[in-house]
């Protein structure tokens, strides 16, 4: 954490300022001088925050809000003004990029000063109003003319993923207006990941983290694709049928286009109509995949992987008996990244949680075989998971290893709170930890943790 006063006094004017610029918009109309003189000063404010570097964070963390490493731990009439407002909008995590504008943050506070609250609100007016440089944690993901930061120095595979999160795009499309996607190039890509699969399987795991909103569904694809080929492998599957369930998990959402937005993108709660709306996707799907000419093992896949081990789900009518054991390896992958995934209508929990979550179901919704396998293949601590060590230091889990408990963690913040200047990898299984074990997990916007940090 910072201790330089001139950060600090930027961080708390910028709270400052944007809060008046929030409330004094409320009475002014925005070319108001008082709305125009506070708006200013933010920005700049903003600029000083962001001086050499290329973004910033302002949410909330355990209860209390932060401006970049400043914690507003002694609150503020403005701070507390402002995290009563994140906390309306369900806004955890903003990010502020250095080519941020004065227009962008009078946007901002017009949208913050409304009384439509929830994130789907915030996220559709930001939309409507073109707010391009300031966005929430995991509501994007690189287009093309915008790719990871430090995408070249990434493993190839990296770029594959990206490139197949694009190509979902395209077969959603394809649906949209009245096409099929084809099923030569879905099977090339699975076919891509599993050439990767021997030899980078851990990387191929560390791709499932990364999360997406905008294009959700296309990248929730590619994560359950990854899931679910990593899964049946693991669990001495045969080719074909690890081949199936990669190519499963890659079109088992196609059928959401069919979907209206509203309905699928809903902030609320559905009404039984919009239920039975949502509920047709999986038969959506899976009608998609025929028309492909998909195999019969992967359409039967896709449209079942909503039905519950022990009865129930949708399509009605189907009880375990009628679950193809590739719908039910496809179901927990597919719940485990959505639970980690944050949706309009709720936020996402941690890798943690959603096992235990996976546990709870066992028998009931989900197969105990796979989630067993998934439990033994992730670990306690899945990659992606922000921890700290009883040293007090601070990591993200890269891989299990041979001792699940013991995973291999990328270390990025030493005992004393400082980053350390490049990250590096400590096998806790091994010697070299001296007695490190993990502590606990993290809330990763406390320490500035973007789910790409486990690339670094």
């Amino acid at each position: 954490m910072s201790e330089d006063p001139k950060h600090i006094e930027a961080c708390r004017g910028v709270v400052k300022f944007l809060d008046a610029t929030i409330r004094n918009m409320a009475v002014y109309p925005p070319e108001h001088p008082s709305v125009e003189g506070v708006c200013k000063r933010a920005h700049d404010l903003m600029g000083e925050v962001l001086e050499d570097r290329k973004e910033f964070a302002v949410g909330i963390a355990n209860g209390v809000l932060y401006m970049d490493d400043y914690f507003f731990n002694e609150p503020t009439p403005y701070s507390e003004n402002l995290l009563k407002v994140l906390n309306a909008f369900e806004i955890n995590n903003m990010i502020i990029m250095n080519t941020v504008t004065r227009e962008d943050v009078l946007k901002l506070a017009g949208i913050l000063r409304g009384t439509e609250h929830g994130r789907g609100a915030y996220l559709k007016q930001a939309e409507e109003a073109g707010l391009k440089h300031i966005g929430l944690e995991g509501t994007s993901m690189p287009a093309d003319d915008d790719p990871l930061p430090g995408i070249e120095s990434l493993p190839g595979i990296v770029e594959a993923y990206y490139g197949a999160v694009r190509e979902v795009s395209g077969y959603l499309k394809d649906v949209v207006e009245g096409r099929l996607p084809s099923m030569e190039k879905a099977v090339k890509l699975v076919e891509n990941f599993r050439h990767n699969l021997a030899s980078n399987r851990d990387i191929l795991l560390q791709l499932t983290v990364l999360k997406g909103y905008d294009r959700y569904t296309e990248q929730h694809c590619v994560n359950v694709c990854l899931l679910a080929m990593i899964l049946a492998q693991w669990e001495g599957l045969g080719e074909k049928e690890v081949g199936w369930a990669a190519l499963a998990g890659l079109l088992h959402d196609a059928g959401m286009v069919k979907v209206p937005r509203q309905i699928a993108s809903k902030p609320g709660e559905l009404t039984p109509g919009e239920r039975e709306t949502f509920k047709s996707h999986p038969v959506h799907s899976a009608g998609i995949v025929h028309g492909m000419g998909g195999p019969e093992e992967v359409v039967l896949c896709v449209e079942r992987h909503h039905v519950f081990y022990g009865g129930g789900g949708y399509p009605p009518g189907l009880d375990g008996q009628g679950i193809p054991l590739l719908a039910g390896l496809l179901s927990v992958a597919d719940s485990y990244d959505a639970m980690t995934t944050v949706r309009p209508y709720r936020k996402p929990i941690d890798n943690v949680q959603a096992i235990a979550f996976l546990k709870k179901g066992l028998g009931t919704r989900f197969d105990p075989q796979h989630v067993d396998a998934l439990l033994s293949m992730l670990g306690p601590y899945p990659p992606g998971t922000p921890v700290r060590l009883s040293s007090n230091e601070i990591g993200m889990v890269v891989r299990t290893g041979a001792n699940p408990r013991n995973p291999a963690v990328r270390m990025f913040i030493d005992e004393a709170g400082e980053h350390f200047g490049k990250p590096w990898d400590l096998e806790l299984d091994r010697d070299e930890a001296q007695g490190r074990v993990i502590a606990g997990v993290v809330e990763p916007a406390l320490y500035n943790l973007r789910p790409e940090a486990i690339f670094a």
